[in-house]
């Protein structure tokens, strides 16, 4: 049979017209992960933590990065944002260091050796810059 032969049955049947379903785009313009896929292997950040997430030294952690912020901050070493110029407040940048002394002394004795000496190069050098600017 040639190509341009038809079968004897081919004039008869009418030809189907497939109905596939497509699914709406979700909303927020991301596919969803197909049924079929394996879980996640847990190395993924949750969309959302709370605190019930976090250890307690994860939470002291935070601390001491909010803390040191802030005396540098109040240091006037570094400019608050939103202002075009540093705002030193000397008082406050002592509150700051010392509250960051507490918080390391009770996160120490759960830190590997490398975050120890992080942490105490860092209390160091906010002691260091806080006496040059108060001096």
């Amino acid at each position: 049979m040639s190509s341009d032969e038809k079968p004897e049955n081919a004039s008869e049947q009418e030809p189907v017209e497939i109905e596939e379903e497509v699914p709406e785009p979700p909303p927020h313009g991301r596919i969803p992960p197909k049924e079929e896929e394996p879980p996640a292997t847990g190395t993924e950040q949750p969309a959302t933590m709370t605190l019930a997430d976090l250890s307690v030294y994860d939470t002291l952690r935070f601390m001491v990065s909010l803390l040191s912020q802030q005396a540098w901050l109040r240091l006037g070493l570094q400019v608050v944002p939103g202002k075009a110029e540093p705002e030193p407040d000397l008082p406050q940048a002592r509150v700051a260091i010392d509250s960051l002394e507490a918080v390391i002394r009770q996160l120490e004795p759960h830190c590997e050796t490398s975050e120890k000496q992080e942490l105490e190069t860092l209390l160091g050098n906010l002691r260091i810059n806080y006496v040059k600017k108060a001096g």
